[in-house]
């Protein structure tokens, strides 16, 4: 396998000295995916009198003993609806999270299909169980703060990065240099191995400058702001406002109280984490990395003249569309470590910038390629704007969605080129964007691997070009090389079936996300293609119903925590909803599932 990344969190660097009355993190309950959703297939019609949002209530209340662990519990109580969506079909599709006694239960989420003729089709879900339920009631007053959990979270990043090898260049300097032997990467979604590029940082407390928190609606949520810009924390300055939500988190038989939040930055690394903190003791209970790495004209990465929109400003013209809903708008960091950086801008709109032409262009192809296929407006299904900078650091190998935007490195020339200039690389990354703001897979294990592969699979069907992905950007001098395989997973060393699934004994990569990823790849290329592996042979639905039914079961029907079992269920299901249970889509579905071991 072309294991070219290093998780930054990997081995001996989650060790080193945090804040007083908190520890660095041991994993001292079980991983976030713990709650492992079960399916349920379903035809079950309400009474005509009931429509709307009655209708997931009233299937809820009628088999909350089979799907609830209870009968002693108000539905309304208990869960809240936070989402719901509807397909061209007439589907409508419900999000759910239960709750207890007003807290969020962590990775407690369901999903609720109803059909045009009213009937619910499906239900996949995690609920805790009744003792757990008791257990969560009877303490949830938090003996810490939200602000002092946001403290603990940035001081045990401070020092993590305090506990890397010095050095005394910034990245945009130091990564003219070649590569290492002692080689970090510096985001999860990594596509190749990069500099140990960081400072060391003291922690000093002083630096905590939070106001007051305020709680936000329909959650125990306190968001830490600062009075003008966000302040520094533990001598980190924070690229987001940081946050932590109140949980109730199952813990064995029982449950804790945490709260759930993130570091964010850029300096002086690219770092995005998320903590679990106790919010009794005020420890790291667990911890893992999800920072996600990949009308003017102009040429872009591939020597292509390119034509897009652009915003005429004074004497000259901006990378700035304002034809699609809130605007796409690309930047440059001019090789250093800043987002957004500064707009783009150009004299004539004639661009000769390859990687910001490109940048723009696919930001839009991807925007339309959403809208066009699927309904679907931007990242976030309301129109959020897409801001991409390029030109960040200087030679750098990378690519990273943080949340909010997407970043672009130049690359090394050699093993990478400029990393915006492949259309299956700009759609992976902003598709994480879009499972943060749908099923919002955890980022570990199979929830992982399903948020990669999803990621590959839209990815590549907007380059559309073959099965490949990356081939645009790596190894530029080598025709036909590419980081990954839809078609052959094996050829670039991910796994094609179940048997063979990665475990990840030093979790390198939170559970062998990268690498498993490559199972669903190859499940979803057999729907689309068609073809025999391990002795199943599949005929194929082609490209255009594959990804319509990926796209509804990974953003309607997946929750946080799902694994692949789930994601058979779900891709069948969809296939169900929208083709007929007696359709050659379903037939395939469960075939191309059988092809890759997943029952």
């Amino acid at each position: 396998m072309k294991k070219v990344w290093v998780s930054l969190l990997g081995g001996a660097m989650l060790l080193g000295a945090v804040a007083p009355g908190a520890s660095a993190a041991e994993h001292s309950v079980p991983d976030p995916t713990q709650l492992t959703p079960t399916f349920h297939a379903e035809q079950w019609k309400a009474p005509s009198s009931v429509t709307g949002d009655n209708i997931v209530w009233s299937y809820l209340n009628r088999q909350k003993k089979t799907l609830l662990n209870t009968d002693n519990t108000s539905v309304r109580d208990q869960f809240r609806i936070i989402d719901r969506t509807s397909d061209k079909s007439g589907a409508s599709h419900y999000r759910l999270k239960q709750y207890v006694n007003g807290i969020p239960v962590y990775g407690a989420e369901q999903t609720i299909h109803v059909n045009n003729a009213g009937k619910v089709t499906s239900y996949l879900g995690a609920v805790i169980s009744e003792d757990q339920q008791q257990d969560a009631t009877e303490d949830t007053t938090p003996k810490i703060s939200a602000t002092e959990a946001v403290y603990t979270a940035y001081a045990e990043a401070a020092a993590r990065i305090q506990s890397f090898p010095s050095i005394h260049d910034s990245l945009s300097e130091a990564s003219e240099n070649q590569v290492s032997e002692h080689q970090v990467s510096v985001s999860n979604d990594t596509y190749a191995v990069t500099d140990n590029n960081v400072l060391s940082t003291p922690t000093n407390q002083s630096k905590l400058r939070l106001e007051d928190s305020n709680e936000l609606k329909d959650s125990q949520m306190e968001t830490v702001e600062a009075e003008s810009s966000i302040a520094k924390i533990a001598d980190l300055e924070p690229s987001v406002e940081p946050k932590a939500e109140l949980y109730i988190y199952p813990d064995g038989e029982t449950t804790r109280l945490v709260y759930v939040t993130e570091v964010n930055i850029l300096e002086p690394a690219p770092l995005r984490t998320r903590y679990f903190i106790d919010a009794k003791n005020g420890k790291i209970v667990f911890q893992y990395d999800i920072l996600n790495h990949a009308t003017g004209t102009g040429r872009g990465v591939d020597g292509v003249t390119k034509s897009f929109t652009t915003t005429a400003s004074g004497n000259g013209y901006q990378l700035k569309d304002t034809t699609r809903s809130n605007g796409i708008v690309t930047y440059t960091a001019n090789n250093r470590q800043t987002t957004p950086g500064t707009i783009m801008t150009d004299a004539d709109n004639v661009w000769n910038d390859p990687a910001a032409v490109d940048a723009h262009a696919y930001a839009i192809k991807t925007y339309d390629y959403y809208k066009n296929k699927f309904g679907r407006d931007s990242i976030d299904g309301r129109g959020m704007q897409i801001r991409s900078t390029v030109h960040y650091g200087k030679k750098y190998v990378n690519a990273f969605w943080n949340g909010s935007q997407m970043t672009y490195g130049d690359g090394d020339g050699s093993t990478f080129t400029f990393f915006s200039g492949d259309p299956d690389v700009v759609g992976h990354e902003l598709t994480h964007g879009v499972t943060e703001f749908t099923s919002n897979l955890e980022y570990y294990g199979e929830s992982g691997a399903l948020n990669e592969a999803f990621s590959d699979i839209i990815g590549n069907d907007i380059d559309g070009a073959n099965w490949l992905l990356g081939d645009g950007i790596y190894t530029p001098g080598i025709p036909g090389d590419a980081l990954r395989s839809l078609s052959d997973p094996t050829r670039f060393g991910q796994p094609d079936h179940y048997s063979n699934f990665y475990p990840d004994p030093n979790n390198d990569d939170e559970g062998g996300v990268h690498t498993n990823s490559g199972i669903i790849n190859k499940a979803y290329y057999l729907l689309a293609q068609g073809g025999t592996s391990h002795g199943v042979k599949v005929t194929g639905i082609g490209r255009e119903a594959a990804v319509f039914i990926y796209y509804n079961a990974f953003t309607n029907y997946l929750t946080s925590t799902s694994n692949f079992s789930n994601a058979r269920a779900a891709v069948i299901q969809a296939a169900k909803d929208f083709y007929g249970a007696d359709s050659l889509a379903v037939t395939s579905a469960i075939k191309s599932f059988d092809a890759v071991g997943i029952k």
